[in-house]
C-alpha cells in the first residue's frame, strides 16, 4: 500500500514540476497582453473610417464566444454600406464644388 501512495506522490510531483518547467518556458501563450478589466484590444483609427478599416476589425473572445461567421458578415456589411456612402458622398462634393465653381465664374457682358 505504502508502494502504491509513493508512486501516486512522485507521480504528481513530476507532473507539477513539468507543468511548471513549461509555463516557465513557455509562458501562457497569450498572443496580446492581458487587458484591464472593462477594456477591450479592439481598436479604430481615429477620423472618418473606411470599409477597409472595419475589415480589419478583430473582435476579442469571451468565455460564451461569438460565431466569428456572423460578425465577419455583419462587418463586411458595414464595410460595403461605408464605402458605398463614401463614394455618393464624393460624387455629390464634386457635383457641388463645380456648381460652386460655375456659380463664381463673372457672367459676360453684352456689349
Amino acid at each position: 500500500m505504502v508502494t502504491v501512495v509513493v508512486y501516486v506522490v512522485v507521480t504528481l510531483v513530476v507532473a507539477a514540476s513539468l507543468f511548471a518547467l513549461s509555463v516557465v518556458v513557455f509562458g501562457r501563450s497569450e498572443l496580446l497582453p492581458a487587458v484591464e478589466k472593462g477594456h477591450t484590444v479592439t481598436s479604430l483609427p481615429e477620423g472618418p473610417l473606411t470599409g477597409g478599416d472595419l475589415r480589419d476589425v478583430r473582435l476579442g473572445m469571451s468565455a460564451r464566444g461569438y460565431t466569428m461567421s456572423e460578425v465577419d458578415w455583419a462587418l463586411e456589411q458595414a464595410a460595403r454600406e461605408i464605402d458605398h456612402l463614401r463614394a455618393l458622398l464624393d460624387a455629390a462634393e464634386r457635383t457641388t464644388a463645380r456648381v460652386e465653381q460655375s456659380d463664381s465664374r463673372p457672367a459676360p457682358t453684352s456689349g
